[in-house]
């Protein structure tokens, strides 16, 4: 039986490929906190479209408002991307027996990094600190990565997953046999 947490990370073996769905984690506070800003961020717009259509004596004023709204906008358009990373983002890795295709699917922009297996070493689970504001006060907090070395820089992915989750990730892409048995670090292979 597997836990709630497993069955988080969707795992899809083909004959030579891999591939590996996490999603983010959900933040309810700050889920929570943009969509209460969404009510006078909606309250705003009301106001500038009734005050835009009055007469005005201002020579400008048709101009400042559209500035007004073309604001406003691209504040819905930063919380629109934030609700939509935080409901349907994820990272996808897939696997194959030249590369490893590591994508950050953001709302505008994807980025994809391929690396060659031949030329990862040492990958294993790892730990990262990160800073974290908690009630006015920075702090350090540490997350579960899975990181690899590759030539010339380190690279990091599953962030935010728990360890037992970035665990299962590291043993589902050993077991597939599609990396070379050098490239898993030597704490981690059985």
């Amino acid at each position: 039986m597997s836990s709630p947490q497993q069955n988080r990370i969707r795992f899809s073996l083909q004959a030579d490929l891999l591939s590996i769905r996490i999603p983010v984690r959900k933040n309810v506070k700050a889920i929570g906190l943009v969509l209460l800003v969404s009510i006078p961020w909606a309250l705003v717009l009301l106001f500038l479209v009734s005050r835009s259509l009055l007469h005005h004596t201002i020579p400008y004023a048709p101009q400042l408002y559209l500035l007004a709204i073309l604001i406003w906008f691209g504040v819905g358009a930063a919380g629109y991307t934030f609700l939509s990373w935080m409901f349907f983002g994820r990272e996808r890795v897939v696997l194959s027996k030249d590369q490893i295709l590591i994508e950050k699917p953001l709302v505008f922009y994807n980025r994809r990094n391929y690396y060659r297996t031949a030329d990862i070493s040492e990958l294993k689970v790892g730990r990262e600190i990160y800073k974290a504001r908690e009630n006015g006060q920075w702090i350090d907090r540490e997350r579960s990565i899975i990181t690899f070395e590759y030539p010339g820089k380190q690279v990091i992915f599953g962030r935010g997953t728990t360890p037992e989750e970035a665990q299962l990730i590291l043993l589902k892409m050993a077991q597939s046999g599609l990396l070379p048995t050098k490239s898993v670090a030597t704490t981690h292979l059985v």
